[in-house]
């Protein structure tokens, strides 16, 4: 199974740089506004019109020709545990952090083109590289786990979307806005997403890591029902499968409420048999999520979580978890930025962190701009247990976890 894959990916990329190669270049004029330029660093500015000419103009380009969406980004980050465990070990409760580690965290391409008319549907891509692919991986063969089986399971590269759409054309007349989509997608679950340059800490949340799925593979609808209210529902295999591994599926849904420019609240929402060969034992996630933008410079996410697993607790009873996370970010400048978090999550049973315990964290990160595609990050965050749950030293535990991270991010979206 791999080898078609991996050799289907390098034809496209391919195609990409064959296409990109022949089309005309956008001219300076036409560059988006760069809120980084007329500054301090005016010496940067061959780089930035080699970005708006050659990378942004072709992006472009590209675009008008095929209605093809190219994006594409990359993000290292350096971090340091002041527990001071081996190099290398992956970091708990931070789903990319790992100790002074020199690989890449994430590189991601992704495609996507919008549904044309009554008989065209759309599609999406995003291939995913580094250790972001492996912490995310679906289980691709149905056998209930993500490491075993398949090498193709345990490598650094993830198809993490790929699906096709279709909506409602706009000459329709009726049910304009309705949309289908089929294949393997993100979940409609949380305030955050996989992709860093999307969220406004550079590390993830508890509840991102521990309290929702990743990705689903099934089929969704969505439909606009005012120009307030959406929702959206479907049947999915469930957390973070390809293939069946209890030949069971789980319902998914959504419905947000844009009740002012201020505020958009959403519900979502999943449940379904999750345990390996039986359809008995189900899990859900009821999640909530307000984001509230009181002014332009302003933006507050609030998150709460609560899920259960049945027959996952010591007594073989349901297990339990909930958490609230609360991020505000500040647009000081065009160019700098700061995010605080801070979140609270109760694994009751152990049945999601491995360890029956609370855990609290707070994140603090500063963010600049150095062109209008590439930013640096600098971030300390601390996480706290109620029990020694954090490696210390190489062998000791410890109930804290403090880390400094600096990372550097390269995107065109």
């Amino acid at each position: 199974m791999r080898n078609p894959i991996r050799t289907a990916w390098l034809l496209g990329l391919v195609a990409l740089g064959t296409l990109a190669s022949a089309l005309p270049v956008r001219g300076e004029e036409e560059a988006p506004k760069d809120p980084t330029r007329g500054q301090w660093d005016s010496f940067l500015d061959p780089l930035r019109d080699f970005e708006d000419n050659y990378i942004t103009g072709t992006q472009k380009a590209i675009e008008d020709k095929t209605k093809i969406h190219f994006a594409v980004g990359i993000q290292k980050a350096w971090t340091w545990a002041f527990n001071n465990p081996p190099n290398g070990t992956n970091l708990p409760y931070d789903l990319w952090g790992t100790q002074r580690s020199g690989s890449v965290d994430i590189a991601e391409l992704r495609a996507n083109r919008p549904s044309e008319g009554w008989f065209i549907p759309g599609f999406g891509l995003t291939l995913n590289f580094g250790k972001s692919a492996r912490r995310i991986k679906a289980d691709w063969n149905g056998d209930g786990a993500v490491n075993r089986g398949d090498t193709f399971e345990t490598n650094n590269f993830d198809d993490e979307e790929s699906y096709l759409t279709w909506t409602v054309p706009d000459d329709s007349p009726a049910l304009k806005g309705l949309s289908f989509k089929g294949g393997k997608f993100v979940t409609l679950l949380g305030s955050e997403v996989i992709e860093p340059w999307s969220n406004y800490n550079q590390s993830h949340s508890l509840l991102f890591t521990y309290a929702i799925p990743f990705t689903h593979t099934g089929g969704l609808v969505s439909y606009p029902i005012t120009d307030k209210i959406s929702v959206a529902a479907g049947p999915v295999m469930g957390w973070d499968k390809v293939a069946s591994n209890n030949n069971g599926w789980s319902g998914l849904g959504n419905i947000t409420y844009a009740m002012s420019d201020m505020v958009i609240l959403a519900a979502n929402g999943i449940w379904g048999p999750e345990q390996n060969n039986t359809t008995s034992a189900k899990r859900g996630v009821a999640d909530f999520v307000a984001t509230i933008k009181p002014t332009s410079e302003l933006t507050l996410l609030l998150n709460y979580d609560w899920g259960q697993q049945q027959g996952a607790s010591a007594s073989g009873g349901t297990a339990i978890w909930q958490g609230f996370a609360g991020v505000a970010n500040y647009n000081f400048t065009d160019r700098f930025s700061a995010a605080g978090r801070m979140e609270f999550f109760n694994d009751f049973d152990g049945a999601r962190t491995g360890v029956k315990q609370r855990v609290w964290e707070w994140t603090a990160t500063a963010k600049y701009l150095i062109t209008q595609h590439l930013y640096t990050q600098l971030e300390f965050r601390q996480d706290f247990s109620n029990k020694n749950a954090f490696q210390e030293n190489g062998t000791g535990l410890s109930t804290d976890n403090p880390l400094l991270s600096i990372s550097a991010t390269y995107t065109f979206l």
